[in-house]
């Protein structure tokens, strides 16, 4: 092993694998299926009870106590078999980093215990028309006595509906464009929310997004998180972890890739040999785990760094937390694309796990931000610091 683990991290990973190889029994079932179906959330009742939603939350608050290197190892593991399993892992681990922004005490153990009970939550910032452009935004929260009536339309929101919790991203001053977004905490069954179908989509089909509809919604003054007009700045802490743990579960994916397209190669015969006597295919093999190594060197350094900061929602932090992102998803969708080869024609049978892996790794290249806009992140950053 290239990296020295503490007993407690190394214990981390191997519960993660342990779920993991569970997931894998019935995950090409689920995958089929468009929406949350019993296996789904016998999957998720699984992450809960191994404490994989709930890592990153402190001890004192009944979570694991980990720092973010930790949560990379478990997610890793997790998308060796799965991304989108992955990814609600690293979606819950923002959504506690946005519930610390609760002013109100009663509201944030209140968040916090739902965590712990196993209550989903969803992250709601993008909007049809908007993506990126966040200083687009539709959906408006304007006062109401001593609360907020909100109304407006995100889509692309992920555990939308399943989730018992809604962290909704509204325009409260349109005239300072992102410094008017403001940042609010809306329980599932507050009148005038709703989530629409779940979305069929490519990969992350474990993630499944859906349309958020949110009509005259009344929330208390001390369900605003932060500072009126503080919502970018409290997102940009979670945003930081979440494409962190996108880095990560590209990493794990082409993992797993690579592990299945070995496997293969050893066990198929073609012109008398093994395919993995046949150099064409040594020098592939050996191509992808190189990518991969060096992925994972890039990611455990970086998550790592991040943990000994005060602050993590800095330029720098958002700078590599981009370059995280963008490197390891684009290694991903190279490193299953040759997977997929090594199969020949069966790599195109849904029955194969690879076949999967495969969509879930171009997905990486697209949530929490298109490579494209990390590629602009970076220099902007680059710009700006150097």
């Amino acid at each position: 092993m290239l990296y020295t683990l503490t007993p407690e991290q190394a214990a981390v990973r191997d519960s993660a694998a342990a779920v993991a190889r569970k997931i894998s029994e019935t995950i090409i079932d689920i995958d089929r299926q468009t929406g949350h179906s019993k296996e789904w959330w016998d999957a998720i009742h699984l992450l809960e009870k191994e404490g994989m939603l709930k890592l990153h939350m402190p001890k004192e608050l009944g979570g694991g106590g980990h720092g973010l290197f930790t949560v990379v190892l478990a997610e890793e593991e997790i998308a060796k078999v799965d991304g989108g399993f992955a990814n609600i892992v690293s979606h819950e681990a923002c959504s506690y980093l946005i519930f610390t922004n609760a002013r109100d005490a009663a509201l944030r153990d209140d968040c916090l215990k739902r965590m712990q009970e196993g209550v989903l939550t969803c992250i709601a910032i993008t909007e049809p028309n908007t993506g990126a452009d966040l200083a687009r935004m539709q959906t408006e929260a304007r006062r109401d006595g001593d609360g907020w009536i909100i109304n407006g339309h995100k889509r692309v929101a992920s555990l939308a509906a399943a989730a018992g919790m809604y962290l909704v991203f509204a325009i409260t001053d349109r005239s300072k464009g992102t410094k008017g977004i403001s940042a609010f905490l809306i329980h599932g069954d507050t009148p005038g929310i709703r989530a629409g179908e779940v979305d069929d989509v490519m990969g992350y089909r474990q993630l499944p997004p859906a349309d958020v509809f949110l009509k005259d919604v009344r929330v208390p003054g001390v369900q605003l998180l932060g500072e009126e007009g503080g919502g970018l700045k409290i997102f940009a802490q979670a945003l930081n972890v979440g494409r962190l743990g996108g880095g990560t579960q590209a990493l794990g994916i082409a993992q797993g890739a690579f592990d299945l397209a070995l496997a293969r190669a050893k066990e198929r015969n073609t012109f008398g040999k093994p395919l993995i006597e046949h150099q064409v295919l040594q020098f592939k093999l050996a191509e992808m785990q190189t990518h991969i190594e060096t992925s994972r060197a890039f990611v455990y350094q970086v998550a790592q760094w991040m943990d000994t900061l005060d602050d993590i929602t800095t330029a720098e932090v958002g700078k590599y937390c981009a370059m995280v992102k963008s490197h390891c998803s684009d290694m991903a969708l190279k490193v299953t694309i040759e997977a997929v080869q090594m199969f020949g024609a069966y790599g195109n049978y849904r029955s194969n796990h690879v076949e999967r892996l495969l969509r879930d790794a171009k997905v990486t290249q697209l949530v929490d931000g298109p490579n494209e806009l990390m590629k602009m992140r970076i220099g902007h950053a680059l710009a700006r610091n150097g």
